[in-house]
């Protein structure tokens, strides 16, 4: 492999020699004026070519940042597309310098995240599965997965106080069993979060998930929180779990793009 110069590698030299090379455009195109055109030399004629040559630098300029950074607007789409689909992406290509190298450990990072999720997402399936036979509750082969999250987690992992982290999680699995039936199923999913395995029609579905997640009161100070909910059909088998598991993340991390609260989808 070619051995790449060491100020190839930086982003900050590329940037200078860009700056360098398009403030010397314009000059260097006034100096070609004087010397092969001098009979231009009117004022008009020196702001017109002034004009001209300072276009082309900043065109060139464009093209060659737009170039250069390439990678990085590939990379952004491409770790939307992972998070909101689950599917990986292929970088186009990139340099050695910084831009590049964060392309690479992203790629290689979500290759490690991918290769490990599949059997994270069995393991859920696997618990999902114990939970309903240690409760003694059927698993039903068909009916509703319903991943509910709190929308103020951020909030709640600043704070830390593994009380508080708490209390919400109580009062989340208070708030929805109050909305599940005997026949359905309720389990912690993580901080903040229940998974939930729902019968019924869709919209019964729906409009029993939107009233839980509109108010999560907390403790005795009556705190109010709010939770937003993803919902997908379930279907018997660990890989038909999995693959549902999946998709709830998937459609839970669109949902906070778009900055929804209190909202089922």
């Amino acid at each position: 492999m070619q051995e790449v110069p060491p100020w190839y590698r930086s982003v900050a030299v590329k940037s200078c020699l860009i700056a360098f090379v398009a403030t010397h455009i314009p000059l260097l195109g006034l100096i070609a004026v004087i010397v092969l055109r001098p009979e231009w030399l009117s004022p008009w004629g020196v702001f017109l070519a002034a004009l001209v040559f300072t276009l082309v630098a900043t065109g060139i300029v464009i093209g060659v940042l737009w170039r250069m950074f390439r990678p990085l607007r590939d990379a952004a789409d491409g770790l939307h597309v992972f998070m909101s689909e689950g599917r990986l992406f292929a970088p186009t290509g990139g340099g050695r310098d910084e831009v590049g190298r964060l392309v690479q450990t992203l790629v290689k990072s979500l290759a490690h995240v991918e290769r490990g999720r599949a059997a994270l997402l069995d393991a859920g399936a696997f618990a999902l599965a114990s939970h309903g036979e240690a409760g003694g509750t059927a698993m039903p082969s068909r009916g509703w997965l319903a991943l509910v999250e709190v929308d103020q987690w951020e909030e709640l992992d600043r704070e830390g106080r593994p009380r508080d982290l708490m209390a919400v999680q109580r009062a989340m699995t208070a708030t929805l069993q109050e909305v599940l039936t005997d026949d359905e199923l309720l389990m912690p999913w993580g901080r903040g979060r229940c998974l939930a395995m729902l019968l019924g029609s869709g919209t019964e579905v729906v409009e029993r998930l939107e009233a839980a997640c509109r108010r999560v009161p907390v403790g005795e100070a009556e705190v109010h929180l709010t939770a937003s909910a993803v919902v997908e059909p379930s279907e018997a088998g660990p890989r038909s779990w999995a693959a549902g598991l999946q998709r709830l993340e998937n459609k839970l991390f669109a949902l906070r793009m778009r900055g929804a609260q209190a909202q089922v989808a």
